[in-house]
């Protein structure tokens, strides 16, 4: 069973950091830089936020075998089902958080900063089973490769670079700004910070699990 227990939490994280971006998204002050792109694809394709975030996996996980070539590790193909297995969290998560509409901005963003605490238990999770990266991840990891810097370093432009992205989309197809907001930098700048503080003080029982 032991064998088995760091897949079957790798699974519960996936499900955890898709309940994080679906309660960012309700609290309607801007997604995670994760969702914020596939957030506002589903807006103008009015596909679901699922369809186009598996999308949005796809396209990032070509990047990664363009850019590395023979450096793409075989076992990183299973990007593939991770991303599938994620965007179907990401609708059943949404569809669980429903009832949720915060009506006042303390709220909205009492909210958000609960989606906040929510990812960065569940990316605490997928760190430590250390399975497969998910396509985000994964994507920032051969981006570091490619310019060999730390992915510490690579990540926070990654990150401006999907809002960047998710705003040009937003602004030229639907006329405004949608999914990127102050929401959106609050949880580029805290979700690392409370990442490190879950890993200082749970380490060890996440251990236990896996």
């Amino acid at each position: 069973m032991k064998r088995y227990s760091r897949y079957i939490v790798y699974l519960i994280s996936l499900f955890i950091i898709s309940l994080g971006a679906s309660l960012s998204i309700k609290a309607n002050l801007g997604t995670s830089p994760l969702i914020c792109i596939p957030y506002v694809c589903s807006l103008i394709s009015n596909l679901s936020v699922g369809t186009t975030s598996f999308l949005f996996s796809v396209l990032l996980i070509l990047i990664q075998v363009i850019l590395l070539k023979g450096g793409f590790e075989k076992r990183q193909y299973l990007q593939l089902v991770i991303g599938t297995i994620f965007s179907v969290f990401i609708d059943l998560t949404l569809f669980l958080v429903d009832f949720l509409n915060p009506a006042d901005y303390f709220s909205q963003l009492a909210l958000l900063i609960v989606s906040c605490v929510v990812m960065a238990f569940g990316v605490l999770l997928e760190i430590k089973t250390e399975v497969v990266y998910i396509p985000g991840d994964g994507f920032i990891v051969a981006i570091s490769k490619v310019l060999k810097k730390e992915f510490g370093k690579v990540k926070p432009y990654c990150d401006v670079s999907f809002v960047v992205v998710a705003t040009i989309l937003s602004v030229v197809f639907l006329g405004y700004l949608a999914g990127v907001r102050e929401g959106t930098v609050i949880s580029a700048v805290i979700i690392g910070p409370i990442v490190r503080v879950f890993k200082k003080y749970l380490d060890g029982y996440v251990d236990l699990l896996i």
